[in-house]
């Protein structure tokens, strides 16, 4: 397998440039890792791993909102936004001001932003695919 990780890695990086140029002229993207968070984001080797997830609240159900794209935005931007003032909204870094920004972002892409909480989910990555895995969810604030 280790003498074909060179070839591996040019065939990867040519797939790249074919999906940035495809996506330039605005077809979709062909090469799933080419915005893939496994190569800007590992967390294999995290014990604990922690994000910024929406959750919508009907009723008594506690709905995990997707990241699905939009003009805007694309799925990882929306993660990326949403853990950048999460955390900061967590840490109580200029709260009120990041609850404000958090609830005008949640605006430019949700058509409903009524019951939205924004929750911290901690788990394992090295639990992933195991019938022990879990997530742990803490609900931070209401947007």
């Amino acid at each position: 397998m280790q003498k074909y990780t060179k070839y591996l890695f040019f065939i990867s990086l040519f797939l790249s440039f074919v999906s940035l140029y495809v996506m330039g002229k605005g077809g979709k993207e062909i090469y799933p890792f080419f915005s893939w968070k496994l190569f800007t984001s590992p967390s294999g080797n995290e014990k604990l791993a922690e994000q910024y997830r929406l959750y919508r609240i009907n009723g008594n159900d506690t709905i995990r909102l997707s990241y699905n794209a939009t003009e805007l935005y694309d799925e990882n931007n929306l993660g990326l936004i949403t853990s950048f003032y999460g955390r900061k909204i967590d840490n109580n870094e200029d709260r009120k001001d990041n609850i404000r920004k958090m609830k005008t972002f949640i605006k430019s892409y949700l058509l409903e932003d009524e019951n939205i909480f924004l929750y911290k989910e901690s788990f394992s990555p090295w639990e992933l695919g195991k019938p022990s895995f879990k997530i742990k969810k803490i609900q931070i604030t209401k947007l």
